[in-house]
């Protein structure tokens, strides 16, 4: 989030401004959501005690190049002896917005123009990494902005923790249990304490969550029951449960960002399930080559590409078209990288994979399908993103750290100490006020 302000704009004397235009403007590719607020100082003078807000309006804006990527709000009142204009951004485009505010007399001539481009006041999203720490039943909370441990919430022991999810505000964290018993444990990010425990079938082995883009519905795989539990997050209680084929053992969950599909990889039956998630019904089967193991799976932010980490023979990430849930491309990966999880950054221009095998993340290019770089780390298990994509948070789970990464340079910029085996990591979102 930024915060710009033009500050008190004393307007007692001649010529007096009676109407504000305020123009909005969206100069990078990523959509933003800006809110203006119009507020009288009474009495007047050089603080902000004391003001009243009279214009409030909350307008989104698509990126540069698109339609809607600009607005202009006219013919705002603002006759009063002080007053002043603050305009918020938040969003994955927040830092790209260009303010422009014009004072107009009452022949709508300009008086005075402010071009709110400097920081006159900045405030950095509270964003916030939980990592599932496999070893000793906890979840390690990090505090993104200062790359800081905020607390360790216990669980109990021989909960074994592994994937996580977050809903779409941050207020729940959804953590899957693969130990005794199965279950998925509810965390209040408020608080950071356990909110509710969801138990699942005895032998299910959970291993992999995604959560819908509504927060209505939670998908869990189950590995060694072949099955996909959807978990309704209103009542946090078990809907249904849907079968896949026997020896399927699916692992990893992905679901479209228009919510209508969740794909599933079966590791032991090197295919792609595809669920219809109106009807938590089998749309389809997307065969994979034999032996090739699917493990992870991840869907571009536009929702056409589904990208597979395949641990098997050989090591190699599947493409898949959304579209027709046909195989587009195979990225091949060196021979022993066993891929084990991947993410992808938010503008969907490049796939982090973390390889168990060979101690690396391989940073694909998307456009291309092809590896850019290769960044050495000790044995990572989990990836999550930054809201804006600058930073990647790795966990390392041979020596109980998280990396964090700069996307921009691909290069480590902080390593933390957390829980024992660090396994999954999910991030809170950006919050759109």
């Amino acid at each position: 989030m930024a915060v710009f302000d033009t500050g008190p704009i004393d307007n007692r004397d001649a010529p007096r401004t009676t109407q504000l235009t305020i123009r909005l403007f969206n100069t990078g590719r990523l959509p933003a959501l800006v809110g203006i607020e119009v507020y009288q100082i009474n009495p007047p003078g050089s603080g902000f005690g004391n003001e009243t807000f009279y214009v409030l309006e909350l307008i989104p804006l698509n990126p540069l190049n698109a339609p809607d990527s600009s607005y202009t709000l006219d013919n705002v009142f603002a006759d009063t002896d002080v007053f002043g204009v603050r305009v918020l951004t938040s969003g994955l485009g927040a830092n790209d917005i260009a303010i422009t505010v014009l004072e107009k007399d009452s022949v709508g001539q300009i008086i005075e123009k402010h071009v709110l481009e400097g920081e006159l006041a900045r405030i950095q999203e509270l964003l916030f990494a939980y990592v599932t720490n496999e070893g000793n039943d906890t979840v390690t909370v990090i505090n993104t902005v200062t790359n800081t441990i905020l607390t360790t919430i216990p669980l109990p022991a021989g909960s074994d923790p592994v994937r996580i999810a977050i809903t779409s505000d941050g207020s729940r964290a959804y953590v899957v249990n693969r130990g005794t018993p199965d279950s998925v444990m509810v965390i209040d990010s408020a608080t950071n304490t356990i909110l509710t425990t969801i138990p699942l079938p005895a032998g299910s082995f959970p291993v992999g969550i995604a959560i819908t883009p509504d927060d209505s519905r939670a998908y869990v795989t189950n590995q060694f029951s072949d099955t996909v539990t959807v978990i309704d997050t209103a009542t946090n209680t078990i809907l249904t449960t849907i079968p896949l084929p026997a020896g399927s053992s699916p692992r990893g969950i992905a679901i479209t960002p228009d919510g209508l599909r969740a794909y599933v990889t079966n590791q032991f039956s090197d295919t792609v399930t595809v669920i219809d998630t109106a009807t938590n019904t089998i749309l389809t089967t997307i065969p994979l080559p034999a032996g090739i193991s699917p493990r992870g799976i991840a869907i571009t932010p536009d929702g056409l590409r589904a990208y597979v980490i395949n641990s098997g023979t050989p090591d190699s990430v599947t493409v898949i078209n959304t579209a027709t849930n046909m195989i587009l491309t195979t990225i091949p990966l060196p021979a022993g990288s066993f891929p084990f999880v991947i993410a992808i950054t938010p503008d969907g221009s490049r796939a982090y994979v973390g390889n168990f095998g060979d101690n690396t993340v391989a940073v694909i290019n998307t456009a291309t399908n092809s590896i850019l770089t290769t960044i050495p780390l000790p044995e990572p298990s989990g990836i999550a993103m930054t809201p804006d994509g600058s930073r990647a948070y790795v966990t390392n789970n041979s020596n109980n750290t998280v990396t964090v990464l700069d996307t921009a340079m691909n290069a480590v910029i902080a390593t933390l100490p957390v829980g024992d085996t660090p396994f999954g990591i999910a991030i809170t979102p950006i919050l759109l006020f």
